[in-house]
């Protein structure tokens, strides 16, 4: 705080559920959220719903008020909602004795953050944003090893889901390059069914859903999935799961699969990729650029002959539809994409502490998207994968 000129760090919002920074800083799941406030040099302090002390003496603050405790209850009745949040901010501020500048955080409605911002002003405060990296995500780009556990349980949680969905579709029978099972051909609509069950009874969710590609429209590598399509065989699958537990804290993974025999094209992508995640793993350090991975990572697709998005640079259109189209990883926490940020273009620097993804994938229109992803975690003397999930293309 003091490095970047601030005097007091203010986090808000109305749930810690959406909010990663508040989330953060409140070490703990709020249902009603809260506000978060740290002076330079003191103690923070968490405000929170008289009906939330519980939860929130469960987080890393020690000193943890009620709204009541500002007489919150009268500040509405005499200003309005509104007016008396602003009230309420302006007397957390004042015991606290805030004079200089002070940045708000917190994922909120823009248009509410900034009434406050402006009311805040107008009583006299110094209020300022923060461009870049903000004082709150340097925090989070690292993670203590009570976030790697967390991490670490989404990870042994998801494979286990991704595990009991091969073996639903193991136990199919083909008939005419189509799965069946009871006589019904399975679709991709009933597998996702399963899928969100399987997430359900390991609790876990998927807010942002759950890629489950077969054939050609696994070339677009956010393409969730065709719910009426039929399971074939012979053709790739890819199955990204990126679920969220009840504390907040994300997984990554996706594995490639293929229904009986895969096709020559598809073993040479499938065999490409693992070479390129292997060969990115092995050039992880803390210190080096991630733009030095993923231009690593683009050399050696190169060199079997595909294209790669560094292609899009010199004019190649088709580099952004074929062949290695997006970036090779991203941070992963109290969001599914966050710092670090392994892009061809990004300013990041790898860090003991990071948890991030390594994703190389392939696409062709005509034939289908392989990518095989793993979550993992950067020490200062090696890498530790926290996926504990084989990456075997057939099924």
């Amino acid at each position: 705080m003091e490095k970047r000129g601030l005097e007091t760090v203010l986090v808000i919002g109305e749930s810690t559920l959406g909010n990663p920074e508040l989330a953060y800083v409140a070490g703990t799941t709020i249902p009603r959220g809260g506000i978060f406030v740290k002076r330079r040099g003191r103690d923070p302090i968490l405000v929170v719903s008289n009906i939330d002390v519980g939860s929130a003496r469960r987080g890393r603050v020690r000193k943890v008020q009620t709204y009541t405790d500002y007489h919150y209850e009268r500040l509405i009745q005499r200003h309005g909602r509104e007016r008396g949040y602003v009230k309420l901010l302006q007397s957390l501020l004042r015991s606290i004795g805030t004079e200089g500048r002070v940045c708000i955080y917190g994922h909120n409605d823009f248009s509410r953050l900034l009434s406050v911002a402006d009311s805040l002003r107008r009583l006299g405060y110094r209020i300022s944003g923060e461009s870049d990296t903000t004082v709150i995500e340097s925090l989070r780009e690292t993670k203590d090893a009570a976030e790697v556990e967390r991490i670490r349980d989404v990870g042994v949680r998801a494979a286990k889901v991704v595990r009991c969905t091969l073996q639903m579709l193991r136990e199919c029978k083909v008939s005419a390059g189509k799965l069946k099972t009871k006589k019904e051909t399975l679709t991709v609509g009933m597998v996702k069914s399963r899928i969100n069950g399987l997430l359900a009874e390991h609790n876990l969710m998927a807010p942002e859903g759950t890629v489950f590609a077969i054939g050609k429209s696994s070339a677009d590598p956010h393409e969730f999935g065709i719910l009426s399509e039929p399971v074939r065989s012979g053709e790739p699958i890819v199955f990204d799961l990126f679920p969220m537990a009840a504390d907040g804290y994300w997984f990554d993974l996706t594995r490639t699969y293929v229904i009986g025999k895969p096709s020559r094209r598809i073993r040479r992508m499938f065999e490409a990729v693992l070479d390129v995640q292997l060969k990115s793993l092995d050039s992880i350090q803390h210190g080096v650029p991630a733009s030095q991975i993923m231009n690593h990572a683009c050399d050696t697709f190169e060199r079997y002959g595909f294209k790669t998005i560094r292609a899009t640079l010199k004019g190649d259109r088709a580099a952004s539809r074929v062949g290695f189209i997006h970036s090779l990883g991203h941070g992963v926490g109290l969001t599914v994409g966050e710092k670090p940020y392994l892009s061809l273009l990004g300013k990041d620097t790898l860090r003991t502490g990071q948890v991030f993804t390594v994703e190389p994938g392939l696409y062709e229109p005509k034939v289908g998207g392989v990518r095989v992803e793993d979550t993992i975690l950067l020490r200062r003397r090696r890498i530790y994968n926290l996926t504990p999930l084989e990456k075997d293309l057939t099924i």
